[in-house]
């Protein structure tokens, strides 16, 4: 007689231990796949961890911004309002335009170290996070070597490291480390019905809002596209109504940033209709004869070919007839993507609104490298099979187009790059402390030329003596000596929100030459107080942000809890 081997819950324990050995090698190789997936991140940006840190167009822009931030943190003004040291002192309007979520995260490396290692461990975390949510999203619906290759490829892609390696587009390398994450929550909301990823969804849209504002919109019409393609007759509606409640709830805890935006924009020169044609997208599609010649459209060219390079490889998931069920959305919003950035698409951006504000239809080129990144990697088991059993001369023309564009980025993007090594980091960053900052910045009446005055004196008030009690970023005070009744011009530009007393009696700033701030004096000695003051309008909004944060919080609570009583 046989005897029947003892049982557990219905189950024989010889069967319980193998499934358990499954499990636990399972979780082994994902432990050391997302290993690989952030050590090929950190491994990319070697070079300026030897080097120095690389010296872009835009890298002075972000450290004008960013000290003073961090500085303000400090003090206990967690969101200034008032970029007081930019432009000689007369500072500028950044603050309140321009997303703030990369100096949050550099301030928070900053209070643990100097600029220049905080800058590095930064620049790490962001490369991490894009790689792993590459990884994250291809693990949705593929293997996890599969989705190894995705973070990989994603790390070392063309536009992606020139972002950090040659343009210090900065912000928009952050953006970049959260737009595979937005992707994959929109595939789990389509796929499944857990309040966790509505909230997932809702707090990556928050920090793509929060990050960078062409990305935003760039993003926000490519998971649209990719949510298009994903829905299915069946739970249409219930879908839809989920998709809908993590977008509104991110924007609502983005809103204290956005709103201002949208409420203050007249006031400063980027809604001039005097733009500089350099920022004017008809000016700058790929491959158009009709761009702008200078260096940006060439290399912009050249970058697109890499990246074209470098998906060729994915042309052989044409012969799987779309197998995975994910795999045709990804290459519908990579292909558009790509579309996108050429003059073929201009009849969309002339219909599409907000997409104008883009300025560059390469920075389509950030889809088109993380959706390539997928399907490339797709891809690979596919090579295996072809590499064993049918591999002709043909296929060397996509190997070869991946190899040069890995070639391009090796010495074009990183090794072709200028570095700064601490010793000159360090200097520069208190050389570019009151310098003229972006144009676009500046208060609506302001000119440049004020910046290039020469006297450091805070207050001009003609004869009259002028006594400084207190001069902070949002807060002055200085007294006036009696004298002819005259305005004191203040080393200030004007903006609306300033808001001025005249010994204790509220009085109403003007423009001066200029753009300067004026306040009208008496004859008599005068205590003249300037504040900037926040609108209600940001105070209810910034309760209204919270509200969502706490509505993102509490549904990733619930939808964990329901998920540990299911699976019980």
């Amino acid at each position: 007689m046989k005897l029947a081997a003892p049982a557990i819950f219905g189950q024989p324990v010889h069967t319980k231990i193998e499934q358990r050995s499954t499990l636990l090698s399972m979780q082994i190789t994902e432990r050391t796949v997302v290993l690989v997936v952030l050590l090929v991140a950190v491994g990319v940006l070697v070079p300026m961890m030897c080097w120095g840190i690389p010296s872009g167009g835009d890298l002075a822009n972000h450290y004008r911004f960013a000290q003073p931030f961090y500085e303000s943190i400090r003090s206990g003004h967690f969101y200034p309002g008032w970029l007081a040291e930019s432009n000689y002192g007369f500072g500028d309007a950044r603050f309140r335009f321009y997303p703030p979520g990369l100096y949050y995260l550099m301030a928070l490396f900053r209070l643990v170290s100097g600029w220049y290692a905080a800058s590095l461990l930064a620049f790490i975390t962001l490369s991490m996070l894009g790689g792993g949510g590459a990884y994250f999203w291809a693990r949705q619906s593929h293997s996890t070597t599969v989705a190894m290759w995705a973070g990989v490829l994603y790390s070392i892609a063309p536009y992606h490291l020139n972002q950090i390696y040659q343009a210090s587009l900065l912000s928009e390398y952050a953006a970049c480390s959260v737009l595979p994450f937005l992707f994959a929550f929109v595939e789990r909301v389509c796929r499944r019905r857990s309040a966790a990823d509505v909230a997932g969804l809702g707090v990556t849209y928050a920090l793509l809002v929060l990050t960078h504002l062409p990305l935003t919109v760039i993003g926000s019409l490519s998971i649209a596209v990719y949510a298009l393609l994903l829905l299915r007759r069946e739970r249409l509606w219930s879908n839809v109504l989920r998709l809908t409640t993590g977008v509104v709830i991110g924007l609502t805890a983005s809103a204290f940033f956005w709103t201002t935006v949208i409420a203050e924009m007249k006031w400063i020169k980027g809604n001039s209709a005097n733009q500089n044609g350099y920022y004017n997208y008809r000016n700058n599609f790929l491959f158009s004869s009709a761009a702008l010649t200078n260096r940006n459209t060439w290399y912009a060219n050249l970058l697109a070919f890499a990246v074209v390079g470098m998906a060729l490889p994915a042309l052989l998931l044409i012969r799987k007839k779309w197998r995975v069920s994910n795999t045709k959305a990804v290459a519908g919003v990579t292909g558009l993507s790509f579309l996108m950035a050429t003059d073929l698409s201009r009849p969309l951006w002339l219909m599409i609104p907000k997409l104008s504000d883009v300025q560059f239809p390469w920075r389509w080129l950030t889809i088109t490298s993380l959706g390539a990144s997928i399907l490339v990697a797709a891809s690979v088991p596919k090579w295996k099979e072809v590499w064993r059993k049918e591999f002709r001369p043909v296929h060397l023309v996509p190997i070869g187009a991946f190899v040069l564009s890995l070639f391009f980025v090796a010495t074009q993007v990183v090794i072709d790059c200028e570095y700064l090594p601490r010793q000159q980091f360090e200097p520069m960053l208190s050389s570019i402390r009151n310098s003229a900052s972006f144009p676009d910045w500046l208060p609506a009446a302001a000119t440049q030329e004020v910046t290039e005055f020469g006297s450091s004196a805070l207050v001009a008030a003609g004869s009259r003596a002028i006594s400084v009690k207190t001069w902070e970023p949002e807060h002055r005070e200085f007294k006036v000596g009696a004298g002819t009744s005259t305005a004191a011009t203040v080393r200030t530009y004007f903006y609306p929100l300033w808001k001025a007393t005249v010994n204790d009696r509220p009085v109403t700033p003007s423009v001066g030459k200029n753009g300067a701030m004026m306040v009208e004096l008496p004859g008599d000695e005068a205590r003249i107080k300037l504040d900037f003051v926040e609108p209600m309008r940001v105070k209810v909004v910034r309760i209204a942000s919270l509200f969502g944060w706490l509505t993102i919080a509490s549904l990733f609570g619930f939808g964990l809890r329901f998920r540990t009583r299911t699976t019980a």
